[in-house]
C-alpha cells in the first residue's frame, strides 16, 4: 500500500495569454488502501491530474508525492499504474495478449521464459480471463476483455498505487457492470490505493471510499463518498447529481423544481477563467440568481474551503435549495 498526494499541482500548457492552466494548484490525497473517486465533466481536469501523476504530462509547479517522495525522483519504472479509457489504443495491435502484459513485468521479478508464461497465466485468471487468451491479438477480443487485458497488463508492473481512467465509459452497460466489480475486488484483493476517475456519479459511488469533484481546473468538493453524494456542499456537485440520468442509473428520483440543474450556459473559457468563484457563472445560488452576491465574482472561495464541510469551495455552502440524496448502496447499473 502506498499514499499518492497531489501537492498544489498545477499543469499548464503553452505561455501567454494563450496558454491553458488545464489543472490549478490542486491538493488531493490518495490514502493507503483507499479509493478515490474523482468526477466532474469533460475538460475539467480529471485526466490531466490523472496524466501528471505517471509523468505523462508536465507539472508546472506543485509537487506528486508517493509516500512522501516527489514521483520526479522515482526511477523510471513507478510502483504505480494506470488503465486508460479505450483499452484497444492503449495495447499494441501487433503484440499478441501474453507479449503485451510480459512487457510490463519487471524482468527480475520473473526470470525465465517459464516464469514469465506463469505469470501472465496467473495475471489473467485473476483478471477473469482464461489463460489461454494470451496467445491471441487484441482484435480478436470484445471491448470489455480487452479492459480486463489492461487491468492486468497494469497490475503486472506490480503497483502499490493504480490509476483508472474512465475504464468503463467505452464499454456496453451490460459489461460495465462486471468490469466494475472486478476492479473492486481486484483493489481489495491487492489492497491497492485507486484513483477512480469518472463522470458517472453512480459508478462513483459504487467504488469509492472518498469523493472529489472537479471543475474548471480545480477540487470544488472532497470529502467521504456517502456524505458528499447524500448531503453535497457544492452547487456544481448538486447539479451534477440534478443531471444524472435517473431513469437510467437510478440514483435518485427527482421531484425538485429543476433548480439544481445545470443551467443551459455555455461552460467559461478555460484559457479564460471567471474571476472569483469559476461557477459564478453557472450558479443557482449565486450572482446569476442573487445580484447582491457580489463576493462570487471578487473572492475566489477556494483559498478557505479547508475550513467548510467537505472542503466545499463556495461562499454560501449549504444555502442553496434542491440538495438531492441518492439512496444508499446498490448495484450502480
Amino acid at each position: 500500500m502506498s499514499e499518492l498526494v497531489f501537492d498544489a499541482v498545477s499543469v499548464r500548457y503553452g505561455g501567454g495569454h494563450g496558454g491553458l492552466t488545464a489543472v490549478d494548484r490542486v491538493s488531493l490525497t490518495v490514502p493507503s488502501g483507499q479509493v478515490v473517486g474523482l468526477v466532474g465533466e469533460s475538460g475539467s481536469g480529471k485526466s490531466t491530474l490523472a496524466r501528471a501523476a505517471v509523468g505523462l504530462s508536465p507539472v508546472s509547479s506543485g509537487r506528486v508525492l508517493l509516500d512522501g517522495t516527489d514521483i520526479r525522483r522515482l526511477p523510471r519504472r513507478r510502483p504505480l499504474q494506470m488503465v486508460f479509457q479505450d483499452p484497444y489504443s492503449s495495447l499494441d495491435p501487433r503484440m499478441s495478449i501474453g507479449e503485451s502484459i510480459t512487457e510490463a513485468m519487471p524482468r527480475a521479478a520473473h526470470p525465465g521464459p517459464a516464469g514469465r508464461r506463469a505469470e501472465v497465466a496467473r495475471l489473467l485468471g485473476l483478471v477473469n480471463l482464461d489463460p489461454d487468451r494470451a496467445a491471441v491479438l487484441p482484435r480478436q477480443l470484445s471491448g470489455g476483455q480487452r479492459q480486463r487485458v489492461a487491468l492486468a497488463r497494469a497490475l503486472a508492473g506490480q503497483p502499490q498505487v493504480l490509476i483508472a481512467d474512465e475504464i468503463t465509459s467505452a464499454l456496453d452497460v451490460s459489461v460495465q457492470g462486471a468490469v466494475l466489480n472486478l476492479v473492486r475486488s481486484v483493489q481489495r484483493q491487492l489492497n491497492l490505493s485507486m484513483l477512480f476517475i469518472s463522470h458517472n456519479l453512480a459508478v462513483v459511488r459504487y467504488v469509492s471510499d472518498i469523493v472529489a469533484v472537479m471543475y474548471l481546473g480545480r477540487i470544488v468538493e472532497a470529502g467521504p463518498a456517502e456524505q458528499v453524494l447524500d448531503d453535497p456542499r457544492h452547487p456544481y456537485t448538486r447539479d451534477l447529481l440534478a443531471a444524472a440520468p435517473s431513469a437510467h442509473m437510478g440514483l435518485f428520483d427527482d421531484e425538485g423544481d429543476g433548480e439544481g440543474a445545470l443551467h443551459d450556459i455555455d461552460p467559461p473559457d478555460p484559457h479564460h477563467p471567471p474571476t472569483g468563484c469559476r461557477y459564478h457563472l453557472r450558479c443557482s445560488i449565486g450572482p446569476l440568481a442573487h445580484p447582491e452576491r457580489t463576493v462570487c465574482v471578487t473572492t475566489d472561495p477556494v483559498d478557505d474551503a479547508v475550513h467548510r464541510r467537505h472542503r466545499a469551495a463556495c461562499h454560501f455552502t449549504g444555502s442553496g435549495t434542491g440538495q438531492l440524496a441518492p439512496p444508499k448502496g446498490g448495484s450502480p447499473l
